[in-house]
């Protein structure tokens, strides 16, 4: 457990003692005895942890207050950069908390824990950071007590379903069995990296190994929130806690009386347990009656009446789910409806308005090469993209899609996809997705379902990840005469490309401090990535007599004409439209400020 301003948790249930008070003589010397052992659990920690400590701990035993909580034995003040412990713990727990709270000290001195930590829980992924940082210090407590106390290790098993303190039981016991997962597969360095680019939800905190997927602007009621939500029903706890196991993502909307709650999984399976747990909770609640519904031939719908009028229901279509809830009937109607077309606002950043979305494809259309940003795991982001290709598509069929997601050399296994040689699951295989790319393939499923129904060939554009790891490691000048050969010419003096990029690149890095050579070999990634990518796109469409490409990638290689657009149409000699696709986006910054040639903004 740490302390920052008012927020406090307690750690381990199984620590819980009540022992009389001492005296203040009694709770100097003992003091003086913790800060002896420190000395000694310093380099214990560093050297099974793996991180030295930059400086001493400084630490106190304190008296419990008379109103202090029993089940918490010690904590980090993240301010006072102190170690408190509670002068009635008994000496046989009292080594353990020495290291949990410890290891909390050595996250400060080298992340910064005041950046991380939250002052309470308002978000899914702050509850997710919060589990990354006590896993982090359960598991090196475990780590380092398991030889002398083997059961210590049965907090690995934690099981939610049988905990009786839901919270505690997510952040410590499976917090440290995500850290473990991590831990396993990349050693300390790539828990140290979660530091930088930490969690983003609670579904990824139990299940490592799923891909999440952002439905757009929004609340999340996230994995562990609706396990909550469900705990105190008998029947519809176990469903959920089963149902979140695939869980990719949810947001809810609102808008005046009427609420929205989208879910997406991984399987139809995990969306049915959903709605098999979700019915019952609902129901119970009040007296509804069963409402009937129009049938669909790809969703299920069970709707019901409150004794208040209120109407609600669930929508259950394959793998996602639509929990509403409206004033009357035709709300409800209408909700749905909005969870199908969701709201457009697109700006002309030439013309200085707003324009319809058949204005949009007419400008489109005057461009050769259509570059659509995204934030990849954003599903609203692809939504517009296949609208845009699906408008597109309808004027002009000598049209290809080129992808950042797909990496060069696999062009032949999407072609044989296109041409129905092979199937879906032979191709994600064929092209590495999963590990080559990883976010969740449902996001693009549907934009290549239409390609290969409508004979859209589409283009593998991404540089190999072998090349780009050689640069990141060693720069540009540490690669081979083939390796140079493999990527063609490369540009590194775009001044407009160098001035954004060199700074912004060295910032994602967060708090790590980032040295010259480390700046430059980040920004030569970023240079090789566009000019390739422009150099593919440019390829495809001059090999396979394209008449217009529509290229889907990162903003961050569209955004300003610099990076993908400019490096392809100087290839080619064409015409080069971009769009910023900007779900939730501020109208008032982005229409002031358009980073491309269109930005839709959608809700």
């Amino acid at each position: 457990m740490y302390l920052s301003r008012c927020c406090r948790f307690a750690i381990l249930g199984m620590w819980i003692v009540a022992l009389p008070s001492v005296s203040r003589a009694q709770t100097n010397e003992k003091t003086k005895l913790v800060e002896a052992t420190l000395r000694q659990l310093e380099k214990d920690i560093a050297a099974v942890r793996g991180l030295e400590f930059k400086t001493p701990v400084n630490a106190k035993v304190i008296t419990r207050p008379k109103d202090g909580a029993k089940g918490v034995q010690g904590y980090y003040s993240i301010q006072e950069k102190t170690l408190y412990l509670y002068d009635d713990i008994k000496s046989n727990y009292e080594r353990g908390t020495l290291i949990h709270e410890m290891v909390h000290a050595l996250q400060d001195q080298h992340f910064g824990l005041a950046n991380l930590h939250q002052e309470a829980f308002g978000s899914d992924a702050e509850l997710a950071m919060a589990a990354l940082i006590e896993g982090d210090a359960t598991f090196t407590m475990i780590e380092m007590l398991k030889k002398d106390q083997p059961k210590i290790t049965a907090m690995l098993e934690t099981s939610l379903e049988k905990s009786k303190n839901l919270r505690n039981a997510f952040l410590y016991g499976v917090g440290a069995r995500y850290v473990k997962n991590i831990h396993e597969k990349g050693g300390w360095a790539s828990v140290n990296a979660r530091y930088r680019f930490p969690p983003r939800t609670t579904a990824s905190i139990l299940n490592p190994a799923l891909s999440s997927i952002n439905l757009g602007p929004g609340k999340s009621v996230g994995a562990f929130g609706i396990i909550e939500k469900f705990a105190e029903h008998a029947l519809a706890k176990p469903l959920a806690i089963q149902a979140i196991q695939g869980l990719l993502g949810d947001r809810i909307v609102e808008d005046g009386a009427v609420m929205s709650w989208q879910l997406a999984f991984d399987t139809n399976e995990h969306a049915t347990r959903f709605w098999t747990a979700w019915v019952p909770y609902r129901t119970t609640k009040k007296n509804p009656t069963p409402l009937p519904y129009l049938p669909s031939p790809h969703s299920t719908y069970f709707v019901w009446r409150d004794t208040d009028g209120v109407v609600y229901g669930l929508v259950l279509t394959g793998s996602r789910v639509a929990v509403v809830e409206a004033p009357n009937e035709q709300a409800f109607r209408a909700a749905l409806e909005r969870l199908e077309a969701p709201a457009l606002s697109i700006y002309s950043a030439k013309e200085h308005r707003n324009l319809t979305f058949g204005e949009l494809t007419d400008r489109l259309l005057e461009a050769d090469l259509i570059c659509v940003g995204e934030s990849h795991d954003n599903e609203l982001c692809h939504r517009v993209q296949l609208q845009i290709i699906k408008a597109i598509y309808a004027s002009d069929r000598r049209l290809g899609v080129g992808m950042e997601m797909f990496q060069r050399p696999y062009q032949e296994p999407l072609d044989k996809f296109i041409r129905g040689d092979i199937s879906e699951e032979e191709m994600l295989k064929a092209t590495e997705y999963k590990t080559r790319w990883g976010f969740h393939w449902s996001l693009y499923q549907p934009i290549a379902d239409f390609c290969k129904k409508n004979a859209v060939p589409i283009a593998a554009l991404n540089t190999p990840r072998e090349l780009t790891s050689k640069i990141s490691k060693g720069g540009f000048k540490g690669l081979t005469d083939d390796d140079k050969k493999a990527l063609g010419p490369v540009d590194f003096h775009v001044k407009a490309h160098r001035d954004h990029w060199y700074e912004t690149l060295a910032k994602m890095h967060g708090n790590f401090k980032v040295s010259d050579d480390q700046k430059e070999r980040s920004y030569q990634v970023m240079t090789v990535w566009d000019e390739y990518m422009g150099a593919s796109a440019a390829a495809f469409q001059s090999t396979r007599h394209l008449r217009r490409m529509v290229v889907l990638a990162g903003s961050g290689h569209i955004d300003l004409g610099f990076g993908i657009p400019q490096r392809a149409i100087q290839r080619t000699g064409g015409k080069t439209a971009t769009v910023h696709v900007a779900p939730g986006g501020d109208a008032a910054k982005l229409f002031t400020s358009p980073p491309a040639d269109f930005v839709i903004i959608v809700r």
